[in-house]
């Protein structure tokens, strides 16, 4: 069975909705007061919001769970979290504490930036993994894997046709990036390369992010490759 998705831009963050003949499933939420937008796109390509069945958060930073609690009232879809990010989705805000600048672009832009409300309403999963997780019961060939490093409980979301959602875990594309290449805000530069490595292994071919326009894997291969990762 082929997959199929589409990209719902909200502002500067990306979500994705990812179509099968069972159910659809959608990939972040963006940043808090556009469900609306959301759930007007959905229905703008003849899909019920009801036929969502699943929302998955690649992490629990506010531009990606800003409004999950009201599109699952909207949709009755369950909330798929992985455990390590409960503590960020429990505090119903993102701080400095909880993601840091990786480089100096993101010292720079976090001084700009500071005075963005960064609160968002709470909302208990229904879904929560500490492992891979086989997405064959929505009828999507694919499957979630833990890539920590933007946060500790970052996901990423492989298909079998070697695309990868990829949340927060690399950037591409101004003002959080020139070009493709590392996520300036995280937890653990060192974790983000280890899960660069995973795609690798996992054969992720075309990278879908949270923020700026899908690229190649040869982009990633090439950093590492440059730091000695492989």
């Amino acid at each position: 069975m082929k997959n199929n998705f589409n990209i719902i831009k909200v502002g500067v963050t990306n979500c994705y909705l990812l179509k099968s003949s069972r159910s659809n499933i959608l990939i972040d939420t963006g940043y808090k007061g556009k469900a609306k937008i959301i759930l007007e796109y959905i229905q703008s390509l003849g899909i019920s919001p009801k036929s969502i069945k699943l929302i998955i958060l690649t992490h629990a930073h506010y531009d990606h769970v800003g409004n999950a609690l009201g599109l699952k009232k909207a949709t009755g879809a369950k909330i798929l979290l992985h455990k390590d990010d409960l503590p960020l989705l429990d505090s119903g805000i993102t701080t400095n504490q909880s993601t840091k600048p990786l480089n100096m672009w993101g010292n720079i832009l976090l001084r700009k930036i500071s005075s963005i409300d960064t609160k968002f309403s709470k909302v208990i999963p229904d879904i929560l993994i500490d492992s891979e997780f086989d997405l064959a019961e929505y009828g999507i060939n694919g499957m979630i894997i833990h890539t920590p490093g933007h946060s500790k409980g970052s996901v990423s979301i492989l298909l079998n046709s070697g695309d990868a959602f990829i949340g927060d875990l690399a950037m591409n594309g101004f003002p959080l990036r020139l070009g493709a290449g590392e996520p300036i805000f995280g937890d653990d530069i060192e974790e983000v390369y280890q899960s660069w490595k995973k795609l690798v292994e996992n054969k992720a071919n075309t990278l879908y992010p949270g923020h700026g326009a899908p690229f190649n894997i040869k982009v990633i291969k090439r950093i590492l490759s440059r730091k000695g990762y492989i």
